[in-house]
Order: structure tokens, then sequence, then C-alpha cells
């Protein structure tokens, strides 16, 4: 199926010896091994997940709401800059706040506060770790994301947006949010689809899903999910949330911004 679219991761034995002639051996009971689990947390659980680019292209930012059901949660990314393999990882404060908002610098900085930034920026991997109270397994959501300037199609090539002309040179972002910011009734296929921007004029361009056993479709609007034809002639704005980021590549400057969203978008069984 096809849609198209023009919007814009110890067991030990203890022995205690005695003096005496007769040793005496104590062992303790093995703790239980941490079961790691991938991508299992059922759907309605999941928190909504994006990166969103920055003006800069300095930094962009971790958005995630409804992770506040987690005891601790943490989160690994690597993406592609060039030739070059690259990563960040950042622990989310506790209790976690919701929504929980963390501006990533797209490079690295000395404690001098001397920042050097990546380029040529193509697709990565998103890691999304939460452990649960009184849970002795952890859940590891898995997501890819992709800068459409460097490379218009997500990792495993289900999804491509290829921008118009109008888009072309625009700073955009394709992500799988991991969960979605409302429930949703029916089954969905895939995963749900985000396309994040730094500005609220209209997004235009080519979305194309391939998906088997796809029924129906549906847009998040910023309020609820409305149907989505599968080929839609209509143009879309972004949706927007006002966040608040510590800027570290300019020591620990505080910026209030908007996040500009398209999406997320959901296929149905």
């Amino acid at each position: 199926m096809k849609i198209k679219s023009l919007i814009p991761l110890l067991i030990f034995a203890l022995i205690l010896s005695g003096c005496s002639k007769k040793a005496t051996t104590t062992k303790t009971t093995p703790p239980a091994a941490t079961k790691i689990l991938v991508n299992e947390l059922p759907f309605g659980e999941r928190p909504f997940t994006v990166l969103v680019p920055h003006t800069s292209n300095r930094v962009f930012t971790f958005y995630t709401q409804n992770a506040d059901k987690a005891k601790t949660a943490s989160l690994d990314l690597e993406y592609q800059s060039g030739d070059l393999l690259k990563g960040a990882r950042a622990s989310l404060d506790t209790p976690i706040p919701n929504p929980f908002v963390k501006a990533i610098v797209l490079g690295s900085c000395s404690t001098g506060g001397k920042c050097t930034f990546d380029s040529d920026l193509k697709s990565g991997t998103m890691k999304f770790r939460l452990d649960f109270e009184g849970k002795t397994e952890v859940h590891v959501l898995k997501g890819d994301f992709t800068f459409i300037l460097g490379q218009q199609n997500l990792p495993d090539g289900k999804v491509i947006f290829e921008p118009s002309r109008t888009n072309l040179k625009d700073n955009l972002i394709l992500v799988n949010s991991l969960g979605v910011p409302t429930q949703v009734e029916k089954e969905v296929v895939l995963y749900p689809i985000v396309i994040s921007a730094v500005g609220n004029k209209t997004v235009l361009g080519t979305l194309t899903i391939n998906q088997s056993g796809v029924t129906e479709a549906a847009i998040y609007d910023g309020t609820s999910f409305k149907p989505l034809k599968f080929t839609a002639k209509e143009n879309t704005l972004p949706w927007t949330k006002q966040v608040t980021i510590t800027r570290d590549d300019q020591k620990g400057a505080q910026e209030t911004l908007s996040l500009y969203l398209i999406g997320p978008i959901v296929l149905y069984k």
C-alpha cells in the first residue's frame, strides 16, 4: 500500500570459611536476571516521542510526553554525520516531568563551552529505555529518524518523504514517534510517523509509505486524530507545542521556542 500526501539497550556464590576443621559454605540465591524487551510495551502505554530541528542546525529538541509513568528512563541516540557514526546519551530527570524536553547538541562541547558541530547529517536510531516500578523487565523502545536534507527515507525503507521545491532547503526531520499523544481506538500497523519542522509554514512534498494490510489512515491535528486519505491533495500546516530548552552550545542559556509537528500519522488494520 502506498500513501502519498502533500503534507507540509551476576550470578555469584559467596563462600565463607571458618577457622574450624570443617568449612562452612553459604550460598546466596542468585538474583533474577533483568529481561530487556524491545518494542514490546503495549502501544497505548508508549510515550509520544519526537526529535525537532532548530534553526541554528547546532541542536535539536528531544520531546517526550507520558514518559512519567516510568520510574527511570534514558535515551541513546546514534546518527550518521558524513561517513562517521556519532552518538548522544541522556538520562531523564526524576521524577520524570510530563512533558520532558531536552536540547541535544549535534556535536560536542568542552567544559569551557567551546563546541564543534556535526554536518552532512543523514539518518539515525533512537533507543528509549524505560524502567517501571515493581517490574523486573526493562522496556526499550527503538525507532529511526532521518534528516530530510541528507536522506529522504527512514533506514527500513518503508517511509519516504520527498519535499517539493518549496521545502527543498528546509530543515525537516522524519521520525518514528514510538507512541501517540492521545489514545487510538484501532490497531496500528507499522509505527506512528511525524515530520518536524522549524516553522509553521505549509510543508509540501510526497510522503510514500510501503506497508501491507492497511485499511485506513489518520493524522493528529494537535487535538485529535482525523481521517487521512491515501492520496491527499490538501495542504497541511504543522501544529505547535511551546517549550523551553537549555542551549548547552550557548553556555546553558535558556530559550523558549515552538515545536512544529505534522502528525503523528497512523495506519490502521
